[in-house]
């Protein structure tokens, strides 16, 4: 997330940064870490996974923004495939959490059921060969969101496997511009 860090805090200099690590070691590599083991993961345990770690989410997020003085509209998760996963599946449980989430590569564990409240601008990048987490899963969460009336961009970048690259850093973090701007536009009426 290195090489994304340096495009947002170009675009946004004045922006806080943090960069936090997992809170699970990544197989035996100490040094490694990812957001919650990925050892006999499955669709039908993946959401309870992410669910046991979305307290520990929420006081990350919630002592960044006191620490940094920052209100949840102006706080933006990013995170790219297990990252974005975790950054998706905590603004849905918890509405009030951020303002946008900026998700490369990931996927929601269970879509929004119908009803479901969310406050937070949502863009997804997705790369159109991911064999790793399909393309499919950011299209269904798309209209999904869509049919929620929540602001969401999908951009699919035809060549991009399952990466994080200088193309898709910046497609996400113009996507984020276009949505502040959008958001201060519609406030001057």
């Amino acid at each position: 997330m290195i090489p994304a860090a340096f495009k947002y805090q170009g675009r946004f200099p004045s922006a806080a940064l943090v960069l936090p690590s997992g809170f699970a070691r990544y197989g035996k590599e100490n040094e490694r870490q990812q957001w919650f083991s990925t050892q006999g993961l499955t669709d039908e345990n993946r959401m309870a996974r992410i669910a046991a770690i979305l307290p520990r989410i929420e006081q990350l997020v919630r002592r960044e923004q006191t620490n940094h003085r920052v209100p949840r509209e102006r706080t933006v998760l990013i995170g790219y495939s297990q990252g974005g996963t975790v950054a998706l599946e905590a603004v849905k449980a918890m509405p009030q959490l951020a303002g946008a989430v900026v998700a490369y590569s990931a996927r929601f564990a269970r879509l929004p059921k119908p009803g479901t409240r969310m406050d937070s601008r949502i863009h997804l990048v997705h790369g159109g060969y991911d064999s790793v987490v399909s393309r499919v899963y950011a299209e269904r969460a798309a209209r999904v969101l869509s049919g929620l009336h929540v602001p969401v961009t999908l951009d699919i970048i035809e060549d991009l496997g399952h990466a994080l690259t200088h193309e898709a850093i910046c497609r996400g973090s113009l996507r984020l511009l276009q949505g502040i701007y959008e958001r201060r536009r519609a406030t001057l009426h």
